[in-house]
Parts: structure tokens; sequence; C-alpha cells
């Protein structure tokens, strides 16, 4: 029984390890992109963060490549989910939202799919940075449409769905971070 333990400890550090090796490889690859798009970097502020309700004019982040092709876009962010929740598992404080929703930004850079990692809390209406409790994402299509990814639930949601079930308006609402490297280290003690 030990021996099961250790074994699923040093699979899981190995897997974290590489996960994070591959981060900084596809940040390296987006550097262009992340200093063209530097909303986020208040040198006023010890957090790389913007909260949703001030991002704006997010058209930085809209995925022009995939302009007139919003159902093709939706399709396929769906697919991709999809595939990632049947091959990776939930694990509290090992391998949870944080982890995946970065493994999965990265996923999404390789498909040249732009997205922001949003941290937030879904049982709270304007929560602080330190009421945050969940992480997920968000893409916009090349019209500007947003598309949230809980990847910790392996579920896409659109603002239509918002209308069926207002409690996921929640999803548009938090801190938004437009590259893992600042949340890692916003989050740093938290991890």
């Amino acid at each position: 029984m030990v021996n099961n333990s250790v074994s699923r400890y040093k699979i899981q550090t190995i897997i974290r390890i590489s996960s994070l090796i591959l981060l900084l490889m596809s940040i390296t690859s987006c550097k262009d992109r992340v200093e063209e798009a530097d909303l986020l970097t208040d040198t006023n502020s010890e957090n790389r963060y913007i909260p949703f309700t001030e991002l704006g004019n997010a058209s930085l982040y809209w995925n022009t490549t995939w302009l007139d092709h919003s159902s093709t876009l939706y399709d396929e962010i769906t697919a991709i989910t999809k595939n990632y929740f049947k091959t990776h598992e939930y694990v509290f404080c090992e391998f949870d939202c944080n982890d995946m929703a970065v493994d999965f930004w990265k996923l999404l850079v390789d498909r040249d799919i732009i997205s922001l990692i949003v941290v937030g809390n879904l049982e709270k209406s304007h929560e602080t940075f330190l009421e945050c409790n969940h992480t997920w994402l968000t893409v916009y299509s090349g019209e500007g449409a947003a598309a949230v990814i809980d990847i910790a639930r392996g579920k896409v949601f659109i603002w239509e769905d918002v209308r069926k079930t207002p409690q996921l308006g929640q999803y548009w609402e938090g801190f938004v971070y437009q590259n893992p490297l600042y949340l890692l280290d916003d989050f740093r003690e938290r991890w």
C-alpha cells in the first residue's frame, strides 16, 4: 500500500514538473503575444490580474483567425474540453482547477486559440481576490462573444446559457490573467 502511494506521488510529481516545463516553453513561444497585450502589467500592483469588469475592450484577446467561424470555434473548444476531461483527473491540492486551467491554457495556445485564465468564486458576487476559490478560462470568438471553459468540470458555457441558469453568470466575474506566470506568482503560497 505504501509503495503504491509513493509511486503515485512520484508519477504525479513527474507530470507536474513536465507540465511546468511545457508551460515555460509555450510561454517563451508566446512572448510576442504577451508583450503586445500587456494590459495586466500594472507596476503599482503586486498582482498581475485585472478584475473582469475592468477588462474593457477585450479585442486584444479575440480569436480573429476564427472570424465568421464562431460556431466552429465553439465546437473545437467543446471537443478539446471533453477529450481533456476524459483523460485528466481532478485531484484536490495536487492537480486541481488552477493546475488544470494552466495546463489547458497551454493546450489552447498550441492550437493557436487565445484564452484568458479567470479566478473567482462561483458562490459569491463581487468577490475579493482573497475570496477566490476556483479557476476557469474564457475564450473570445473572432466577433468578441465569450465562452467559458470550466475545465475542472469538463463544461463549456456561453452567455445564452445564463438565461436558463442565472447562476452561470458568476463565470463572467472574477480576476483575469493573460499569462499563467502571473497567476503562478500571485498564487505561489496557495499552490
